[in-house]
């Protein structure tokens, strides 16, 4: 029987924190950014990773491990269940893809459909909505 190694890349959620000083909230707020920023790129290990809420899954690649050695024999593999990062994002953005411009008829109803996608894209929140417990679901 053969081999396979099968990589797959994930988001976590994770936490950290950074202690500032500032002589009131407008200051403190007007830091944060700052703070955040270098939090991003720093490469120490945030407080809290949340291992259980692996999300926007996607098989990086396969490869085969034989006595020839070890070579990819697949790559980007989606799968069912790798529940997205933004979901109500990734659905936005499914429906644009497949949006037709050319079947819409008339100035009006192209710009009710545009101020549509509008509205939606303004009710995406930037957060990761608390996980359902159901990795079946794309939507949670």
């Amino acid at each position: 029987m053969t081999e396979y190694i099968v990589k797959l890349r994930f988001w976590l959620r994770c936490w950290d924190s950074m202690t500032i000083d500032a002589d009131n909230d407008a200051d403190a707020i007007a830091m944060a950014p700052q703070v955040a920023r270098e939090m991003m790129r720093s490469w120490s290990c945030p407080e809290s990773v949340e291992a259980d809420e692996r999300r926007e899954g996607l098989i990086s690649y396969i490869d085969r491990v034989d006595t020839e050695g070890r070579n990819e024999i697949a790559e980007a593999i989606e799968f069912d269940g790798a529940r997205a990062l933004f979901p109500k994002a990734a659905a936005l953005i499914s429906r644009l893809v497949q949006l037709q411009v050319d079947d819409v008829r008339g100035e009006g109803n192209l710009r009710r459909l545009l101020a549509g996608f509008v509205l939606e894209a303004r009710d995406i929140s930037p957060n990761v909505p608390p996980w359902s417990g159901s990795p079946e679901r794309g939507d949670s």
